[in-house]
Order: structure tokens, then sequence, then C-alpha cells
């Protein structure tokens, strides 16, 4: 069998976030009989202090524990089922029977590796010792180092008594130092693996990084097996120990927000109350500005409707020298003048010559009366024809 460190095998062990080294110095334990936390040394490795931090152990477990293999006992089943609902009745009928003190049995059931031709579910069971102390989690140190570890592999955890886990389609096998099981190679024999297997080595000092590798390789199915529901005499305790602080919690601030919704209706009606003679000359002033934009918009498009016939009067300038007019009016945006001159044709002539002027014609044949020529002459401006296009 090919010895291998676990730093070398495993490369993973220094890319661990350092976010999740220090969750588990906040919220997990170690517990080998000696209650122990995790640390972070000054160059960010993790490792599980030396020292017992209090005697009363039961008293100070954090959230998550993860109990040394000489705390419990682990064993391997396969059951002819694979409905989960009936396995994991029949598994809650057998664990009943194991164990005195309830809470300490917990299994789990890999039944994606199940074997399909013969319907069967292998099922991993742990059964705490009762010295281990409570937690919410209570998590075996076999399934930790197990998940992180490659299949066909064996692995060594050195303690004062050395540890044999190895993970042989998806179940989990691990066994205590014995007078048997002295190495290795012997455990590899007595689960049915090929002495040429690989083997990795856990030293104590790089136990807690393997155990923050196997944290990370966690399912919430795999956790889901470790929770346990509380009793039903523990239940109804709790709802008694917790219903009195929260119906006084939820009394009072009942309590509060109608003293404040009483306050701020108040408070608003004044304010209303107050601003109420503003608010009318606020829609009195409105109302003006409302019709007074209404006049502006009607003016304008009334403006805009209109021809300006400052043109004309320059034009008309030119004219009033050589003829009289009577009449000046404009019909479909021509202009039509009606008067007198010595020559009419003359003012045509004029009128045809200036730039601003087109299709000037006689509307009528001129007359003569006392020497003078009577005409009706129209045109049309260039502008009003650009302005009109």
């Amino acid at each position: 069998m090919t010895n291998q460190s676990y730093s070398e095998a495993t490369s993973n062990v220094s890319n661990l976030p350092l976010a999740l080294k220090k969750i588990l110095v906040k919220f997990a334990q170690y517990f080998d009989g000696t209650l122990r936390d995790f640390e972070l040394t000054p160059q960010g490795q993790l490792q599980l202090s030396e020292n017992n931090l209090n005697s009363d152990a039961k008293n100070n477990a954090k959230p998550l524990l993860i109990v040394s293999r000489n705390f419990y006992v682990e064993s391997i089943k396969n059951y002819p089922i694979t409905n989960k609902k009936e396995l994991h009745k029949l598994l809650k009928l057998e664990t009943s029977t194991l164990s005195n003190e309830e809470g300490n049995i917990f299994y789990h059931s890999w039944q994606a590796n199940h074997d399909k031709n013969n319907n069967q579910s292998q099922v991993n069971i742990w059964q705490l010792n009762n010295d281990v102390p409570n937690a919410f989690l209570r998590i075996p140190e076999s399934l930790l180092l197990a998940l992180a570890l490659p299949t066909h592999t064996v692995m060594q955890k050195q303690a004062n008594k050395d540890v044999y886990i190895t993970r042989i389609n998806g179940l989990i096998h691990s066994l205590s130092e014995s007078a048997i099981i002295n190495s290795a190679d012997t455990f590899a024999m007595s689960v049915g693996i090929n002495q040429k297997t690989q083997k990795q080595v856990v030293p104590s000092a790089q136990l807690a990084e393997a155990f923050a590798l196997g944290i990370k390789k966690l399912t919430l199915p795999i956790l889901a097996s470790f929770i346990k529901a509380p009793k039903k005499v523990e239940r109804l305790q709790l709802v008694k120990t917790i219903s009195l602080p929260f119906i006084l919690v939820f009394s009072a601030y009942l309590a509060l927000t109608s003293a404040y919704i009483v306050y701020k209706k108040n408070n608003l009606q004044q304010q209303l109350a107050s601003q109420s003679s503003n608010v009318s000359i606020a829609l009195k002033q409105q109302v003006d500005s409302d019709e007074k934009l209404a006049q502006y918009d009607s003016l304008k498009i009334f403006l805009s409707k209109q021809t300006s016939h400052s043109s004309l009067w320059l034009i008309m300038s030119d004219l009033f020298p050589t003829a009289k007019f009577s009449n000046i009016r404009v019909n479909n945006s021509r202009y039509v003048l009606r008067g007198s001159a010595i020559k009419a044709t003359k003012v045509l002539e004029l009128l045809s010559k200036h730039k601003q002027v087109q299709e000037a014609k006689f509307d009528f044949p001129t007359q003569k009366n006392r020497g003078r020529e009577n005409f009706v002459i129209s045109f049309k401006l260039v502008r009003m024809v650009k302005t009109n296009g």
C-alpha cells in the first residue's frame, strides 16, 4: 500500500475559504473525551486547542460538535427496500431499541449507490456514547473524513489510538486500532479492499483542516440525518418557556403600535386643520391660473391663424404715387386692389416688377372715366405662398 501524507494528497486543504474556517472557530467543537475548540493560527491554519476549556463539557458545547471515533459505534446494514418512507419507518423502529438514551442514534441511507438489480439500500448507523455532550448537530468524525476521501482510498488518522477510514460504494467503513486491526493493510483486508490501494495519513496537527474539508462536502440530505426533532415533552416545555415572553412582547408591540397610530392620526388632523386655509388659497390660485392659461392658449391659437399684412403695405407704398385705391381686400390668399390711375398698365407693371409679388393680373377689363382708368388687379405675395405651403 502506497503511503501519502494528507497535505500532499489533498491540495484543496490549503485553499479552504477563510470564511469557512472562521465559522468553525465560532460555531464548532471537537470531542475526544475533552471538548476542544477550533483556532486559527497567525498563518491562517486551522487547528484544535489542546487544553480542556471547561470541565463541564455538556454545558459548553457549540451548535456543531464533531465526535471522535472512540465515542460512537458505527455499523453498516443493507435493506431490501428502496422506498424512502418505508426505509425510514423500519430504521426508526430498529434504532428505537438500540439505546435507552434517545437522540444518540443517527443513520443515513446512501440510496444513490444502492444496487438497483437487487433493490438494496445501504445505510450507515452511528450510535453515540452517552458521555458525548449535547449539541444542535453532532456529526461522527469518520463521516467528515470519508466525504473528502477518494473512493477505495484508506485514511489513517494518527492519534493515541489510530483510526482507519475508507469509503466503498458510498458506504463508510471505519475502525479504531486494535490488536487485530493494527495497520492500514489489515484494515483494507477486513473491508475487502486491494492492498495496493493508496493510503493517506492525517497527522493530528492537520485534523482540523481535514474536518473543514469534510464539512465543505456536506449536503443538506446528510445534515438532515443528524437533526433530531425535540421530544413531545420537550416541545411542550419549550412552548411554555417561550409563550409568556412572546405574549408580553407581542402585547407591548400592539400597545405601542396602537399608541403611535393614534398619535399620528391626531397629529395629521391638526396639520390638516392648520393647512386648510392655505389649501383653499392654493386651490383658488390654481383655478385662476388654469383660466388664464386657457385664455392664453385660445389667443395663441387665434393669432397663429391670422395672416400678417405688413409686407402688403411696403408694396402699396410704391403704388400710392401712381394710383388711387378705393378698396383693398383678401380673397383666397390673393390681394385684390380696386382703384384708378392715369394708366392702369403702369400699376400692373410696378406690381409685376416687385420681388414679393407673383401672378399679378387684371381681374376685369379697365374702364376709362374722366381721363382715368378704373382697374381691378389681384396678386399673391411670395411670402404667403411659402407660409401656407
